[in-house]
């Protein structure tokens, strides 16, 4: 019992990895100040010299106080919505997408990249805490670069909000990902295989036998019912009038995307 409870668990984990990997799809960025400090000769010279540029952006920063009104030009419409989810999408499953989306936080060119890092991020979490080494992690981060590959999902209509969004129904075909993993295991893995070893070597024998069982499973994908998922496209940087979806929106993706049916 304790051995199928501790496989049971271990699927779990990896069933999130796409929730994981979803996390964070809305833009956002990040500031950082130099933290060493300059002579004191040196600061009274930049004072100086940055006193006019400091005073021209104390203006401006008056007048960006209230927020600019976002024109009808401006504003998205329900195609934008419809063709940045998908972009989405296509980024994180593909590590590819519709250049003609303005992506205004993935550098051109980066976005396989992009991909590539956050499930390698997401897996070496999952690799830290079960202890796996360097060449499991490696094989298990390249199977599910596999996985996400074969996700099947559709970007339906997108319906006008209060807040000028769309909320964005995409119906997605859970990819059976683990489909039969818990009897391959128990057939793959036995009493005396486990017996003796670390937790962390018996970690790595079970990791490299689930990546085995999705590597099959992947030959010939099976799907689940299809699933509807609503999106929120909204402001999400009023300033400088950023649209996208939140965190919050990009997981309920990620939880739908791979079935967490494991029979």
């Amino acid at each position: 019992m304790k051995n199928k409870l501790r496989l049971t668990a271990i699927l779990v984990a990896v069933a999130m990895l796409s929730v994981t990997v979803f996390t964070g799809c809305g833009g956002s960025g990040s500031s950082g100040k130099k933290d060493t400090e300059e002579p004191a000769a040196v600061q009274e010279a930049q004072a100086e010299a940055e006193a006019p540029a400091e005073a021209e952006a104390a203006k401006e920063e008056t007048a960006a106080e209230t927020p600019a009104e976002t024109t009808k030009a401006d504003a998205p419409t329900a195609e934008d919505a419809k063709a940045y989810v998908k972009a989405i999408l296509d980024i994180m499953c593909t590590g590819d997408y519709d250049h003609s989306v303005n992506l205004s936080d993935i550098p051109e060119g980066e976005e396989a990249t992009l991909r590539d890092s956050t499930i390698e991020s997401a897996v070496a979490a999952i690799a830290s805490d079960s202890g796996l080494s360097e060449d499991v992690q490696a094989d298990f981060t390249e199977v599910m670069r596999e996985a996400f590959a074969k996700s099947k999902y559709t970007v339906g209509d997108a319906v006008p909000t209060e807040d000028g969004g769309f909320d964005v129904t995409v119906t997605i075909e859970p990819l059976k990902l683990y489909a039969g993993a818990q009897t391959k295991l128990a057939e793959r893995i036995t009493r005396d295989d486990i017996e003796g070893l670390s937790e962390e070597e018996a970690n790595n024998l079970i990791y490299t036998k689930i990546a085995e069982i999705i590597r099959e499973n992947l030959e010939e994908p099976e799907y689940g019912e299809p699933k509807e998922v609503v999106v929120h496209y909204g402001l999400i940087d009023e300033q400088n009038n950023i649209w996208g979806v939140s965190e919050e929106e990009g997981e309920k993706l990620g939880e739908v995307l791979f079935s967490a049916d494991m029979e």
